[in-house]
């Protein structure tokens, strides 16, 4: 009986002597915070908040500031620090084993950013201390907790030792033999794929070392090593580190997957327009689209070709790929031609392929090249069919249908040379024209008439074609500045052959007026 009521008295003599454990857990984010502010930012508050945990409740005054790793070790199997909040803290810190427990939160309060934290006693269940502050950014949250935090802890000190840290003389005891007591520490390179991401070593982050890849000094021993990034699964590793220049790195899991849009077109008018894809009503610019892991609607549309639209499952890490057929739009088209008002009938091509004549009614493909055909000449007609609907276009014919003009000048040309080679059985045929004149002019005036009607052939043909370059060159499509300007070199060339036609045409219609003179 006695030895046991000394030893029960040597407990009570002894009970001071045991360490006080403290756990500061992660600081947490409400939803309308998280946006704003970052988990490295969240991971360093935290390592603030417990840097002024250990210097208010140091270990000489047998306090314990319990590392993340010590608080991971000791929760249950499949708790998670996260789980609680409020007075549920005092649960948590009571499977955990300690003493005190504590954790701040950011909020977001009329536009500013709020702080608020929280120390718990476990064994008596009670609220020791708390503090609140508000700010307009992270650095403002910085100052709240380097200003209140150390009244914040001294209220566990008062609570563990009888003294509120403003004064007084606690026990006096010895010092014994001194012994070194610290750890060689060596140097630990983290890198990880994709970089950017946030490590933390034993639950604390690092000033030095916020984003991958980057060097970090490291106690001997085994540590555990976490790096956090946006949209991936977190890399996890325990390392025993005995050396300088460890290598640790990490493959990070993507936590989304993705869609890569690649159709098949039908026909040959991919290069008339572009592909719009979008995805839950977003437009995206690429093909390859990384997409959060659910179902999500797609659209795919293209000024050619008929819309789709489809919804598409996307897993973790899985790409789905989309390459179906899109079927060519189709719209209608009342295509009449005329060349002086008056209505003609001429050969309809589309797309290279003749598909009627004027006056055409029918359908006709999105984006089609439409063109008309006669004698030796080819016009394209300025088309843009709507989808599912009818157009009307009346074309103007800048050639002849039939080429009666230009064959009658040529006529009278060859009529002309047949006098200079006293070819009368040209003269006397059908095909002279019968307002060449064959009275026995001069050798003279015959040459000169030649000549002037050879003159305005050349000048009408020259004219002709160069106003067809020009105007096939203003009308081409172009893409990208270099076709834009060979386009505008084309027609610039066309007007200068126009005009110099339309100058012989003119010296030679005075040739042949001259000529009858003789």
């Amino acid at each position: 009986m006695r030895r046991q009521f000394f030893a029960f008295l040597f407990l009570l003599i002894a009970a001071p002597a045991f360490a006080a454990h403290v756990a500061v857990l992660e600081t947490m984010a409400d939803p309308t915070a998280k946006d704003k502010v970052k988990l490295s930012d969240r991971q360093y508050l935290t390592n603030v908040l417990r840097e002024e945990a250990v210097k208010q409740l140091p270990a000489e005054q047998n306090f314990t500031i319990m590392t993340r790793e010590n608080i991971l070790q000791m929760l249950p199997p499949g708790k998670a620090i996260e789980d609680c909040e409020g007075e549920c803290l005092v649960e948590t810190g009571k499977n955990i084993s300690a003493d005190y427990i504590c954790q701040a939160r950011v909020g977001s309060f009329g536009g500013s950013l709020t702080l608020s934290a929280e120390l718990y006693e476990t064994a008596g269940n009670k609220l020791v201390s708390s503090f609140n502050g508000q700010g307009k950014n992270v650095n403002a949250l910085l100052d709240i907790i380097k200003k209140k935090a150390p009244d914040f802890f001294r209220s566990a000190k008062s609570k563990s030792t009888g003294f509120d840290g403003l004064g007084g003389i606690g026990s006096v005891g010895s010092i014994g033999d001194y012994s070194y007591s610290g750890k060689q520490k060596f140097i630990v390179e983290i890198t990880s794929e994709p970089k950017g991401a946030v490590p933390t070593i034993d639950g604390r982050a690092d000033s030095k070392c916020l984003s991958t890849p980057c060097k970090v000094l490291v106690e001997a021993g085994s540590h555990r090593f976490v790096v956090s990034k946006d949209r991936y699964d977190d890399g996890e590793q325990v390392v025993d580190v005995r050396e300088n220049n460890r290598k640790i790195s990490f493959s990070l899991t993507p936590a989304f997957g993705w869609l890569v849009v690649n159709p098949e077109f039908e026909g040959n008018a991919e290069s008339r327009g572009k592909l719009s894809i979008s995805v839950d009503g977003n437009q995206k610019k690429d093909a390859k689209i990384e997409l959060d892991p659910g179902v999500h609607k797609v659209r795919i549309s293209h000024p050619c070709y008929d819309p789709m639209e489809f919804m598409v499952s996307i897993a973790k890490n899985k790409t789905e790929l989309f390459d179906r057929m899109m079927a060519r739009g189709m719209g209608g088209l009342e295509l009449n031609a005329e060349f002086k008002g008056e209505p003609q009938s001429v050969t309809v091509r589309i797309d290279g392929m003749e598909a009627g004549s004027t006056p055409y009614a029918g359908e006709v493909p999105m984006c089609a090249e439409v063109e008309l055909v006669g004698s030796g000449w080819t016009e394209k007609v300025d088309v843009r069919p709507k989808w599912h609907e009818d157009v009307q276009v009346t074309h103007q014919l800048a050639h002849s249908p039939d080429g009666l003009e230009i064959d009658e000048t040529r006529l009278r040309a060859q009529a002309a040379y047949a006098e200079l080679d006293g070819d009368d059985e040209f003269l006397a045929g059908e095909g002279r024209p019968s307002k060449v004149k064959n009275d026995g002019s001069g050798a003279a005036g015959k040459i000169l008439l030649g000549t002037g009607v050879t003159a305005a052939v050349t000048g009408v043909v020259l004219a002709v074609i160069g106003n067809s370059q020009a105007k096939s060159a203003s009308e081409k499509k172009y893409e990208t500045e270099s076709e834009f300007k060979k386009n505008r070199k084309d027609a610039e060339s066309g007007q200068t052959l126009r005009s110099v036609g339309i100058g012989i045409a003119i010296v030679g219609a005075i040739g042949i007026g001259i000529s009858f003179a003789f």
